[in-house]
Formats: structure tokens, C-alpha cells, sequence
């Protein structure tokens, strides 16, 4: 397990995970998630933001007036985010900066949090095991009835994504390594470099699994459905026709929610709401 992690952490180690954001799709991305974020966390909540990163969400937060708790695997990406809060004077909005493992929060008082944002570590998480440890510590540390938000990539997406890196990079994709995706939805890159460990599970996966962890109302939104991959044209259009925009978000809204557009929609967001009854 600790080669498991260790190999995350050196990854984003050296990733920009800050400017990924800003690319079109990053855009459209935050666009997408903050729109749920705001529909489903009350406003003035206290969230812990699991898999901070460099705080690039969490900033966000902030300036809509959420308090945080930021964590993540990565010391580096930490000291990042508390540099990012400085430069924005937003300092005041962070109840606490950590380096911490998803699957181990004992730093964290039970029912602590009014809502859990972890848009990271289940991207990575391989292990079955490792994965219940990490959900039963998001749930546990969130308040009875509290929210949580969950990000994944479905499998459909990423078996799309690794075709590129199959013929690019065949230090990092053979048979094997693909064929253990399609069947189990598990990446084991193969090299040092690049994305390592992707966990891409079925939809239906998602919501079974965090069912029995103890979550209730799930659901499940698509962060740019038929719009992924085609994120510049969309940046292009929003700056020369506003209205055309608004009607193709609209759109995706309309069907984010559906499970073929989830899966071939890129990332995903699992939504639900922690039991009173458990942890």
C-alpha cells in the first residue's frame, strides 16, 4: 500500500495540478462544480477539502464564503496552498492546512465537518480496501446529515483516456496494463512517469460502494457530459456568442445526470448525504 501512495505523491510532486484548471477544460470543469458545490453546501459551511491539491478549489470556496480545512498527500502542494491563500488574502477563511492520507484522518474529530469535497484521491485509489478506509473517514468526520461530494472518473473515460498514452508512451500501457482497466477499472502504469494508479469505476459501482459505506440520496452529475473534448470550441463560442453558451450549459445540465453522459463525460461528481445512524 505505501508503494501505492508513495507513487501518487511523487506524481503530483512534479504535475502543475494549479494550471490544470486553466486550460479549456479545467474551465469548464470549475465552472461545472462550483455550480454544484454552491447547490448542494449550504452557504457559510465548514468544508474539508480532501486532496486539496494546491488549494485551487478551495480559493474558490473561499471567495463564496465557505470556511475550509484543506488536506492532501502531498507537503508540497500543501505549502502551495497556504502560499496561494497569502497572495489572496483569503488567509482567514482556512481553519487549518494538512499533510494527511485519505484513509487516515485521526487528526480529525468524528462529525466534525459540515461537508466533505474530495476531488483527488478516489481518481487514485487501486486498493478495495484502502478505498473503504478512505470512504469511512470522509463519512466519518462529516456531520450527521452532512454532504458529501465525491469526484471519480467512470471507466468509459478512462479506457478513452489511456488510448492516447497506449500509443505514445508504450513504457507506460501494454496489453496487460490495459486489459486490467477494461476488466477491473484499475490503471497500473507501467513507468515512473505520467498519471499513476487511476481507479475508473462503472457508474453504478460508484453508488453501490458508497451506498454501503452509508450515504443516502445519491446522485450522480457529469462535470462537461457531451462537452468534453470539446472544451476550446466552447471557450470559443462563450466569448463570441454569450447567449449560444448559456443555452449549451444549460444543456449539459439537462442531461448530466444520465449515465451514458457520465461516463463518456470525463471527470464525474457522486453526491450524497452522510446517515445519521453510522460512523
Amino acid at each position: 500500500m505505501s508503494n501505492t501512495f508513495d507513487r501518487i505523491r511523487a506524481y503530483y510532486d512534479q504535475f502543475d495540478e494549479w494550471s490544470r484548471l486553466d486550460a479549456p477544460s479545467g474551465i469548464i470543469e470549475k465552472e461545472e462544480v462550483l455550480h454544484i458545490v454552491s447547490s448542494y453546501i449550504p452557504s457559510g459551511a465548514h468544508i474539508l477539502d480532501l486532496g486539496a491539491g494546491p488549494g485551487r478549489y478551495a480559493i474558490e470556496f473561499a471567495k463564496m464564503g465557505y470556511s475550509l480545512t484543506l488536506a492532501d498527500l502531498s507537503e508540497r502542494l500543501i505549502e502551495l496552498a497556504k502560499t496561494e491563500f497569502t497572495k489572496a488574502s483569503l488567509m482567514d477563511a482556512v481553519e487549518g492546512f494538512h499533510v494527511a492520507n485519505a484513509t487516515d484522518l485521526d487528526m480529525f474529530n468524528s462529525n466534525r465537518f459540515d461537508a466533505v469535497f474530495c476531488c483527488g484521491p478516489f481518481y487514485h485509489i487501486v486498493e478495495a480496501k484502502s478505498r473503504i478506509a478512505a470512504a469511512r473517514e470522509a463519512i466519518r468526520v462529516c456531520k450527521p446529515d452532512g454532504v458529501l461530494i465525491i469526484g471519480f472518473i467512470p471507466r468509459f473515460s478512462g479506457l478513452a483516456g489511456l488510448l492516447f498514452r497506449a500509443a505514445n508512451r508504450d513504457d507506460q500501457v501494454n496489453s496487460a496494463v490495459f486489459k486490467r482497466l477494461a476488466e477491473e477499472g484499475v490503471f497500473h502504469n507501467a513507468g515512473s512517469e505520467g498519471f499513476q494508479e487511476g481507479y475508473y469505476p462503472k457508474v453504478e459501482e460508484m453508488e453501490l460502494f458508497w451506498g454501503d459505506q452509508g450515504l443516502s440520496g445519491i446522485e450522480v452529475f457529469s462535470t462537461r457530459s457531451f462537452m468534453h473534448q470539446n472544451e476550446q470550441h466552447l471557450i470559443s463560442i462563450r466569448d463570441k456568442d454569450p447567449e449560444l453558451f448559456e443555452a449549451i450549459i444549460n444543456a449539459h445540465r439537462r442531461v448530466a445526470t444520465l449515465p451514458a453522459f457520465i461516463e463518456a463525460g470525463g471527470h464525474a461528481l457522486l453526491v450524497g448525504k452522510k446517515s445519521q445512524f453510522r460512523y
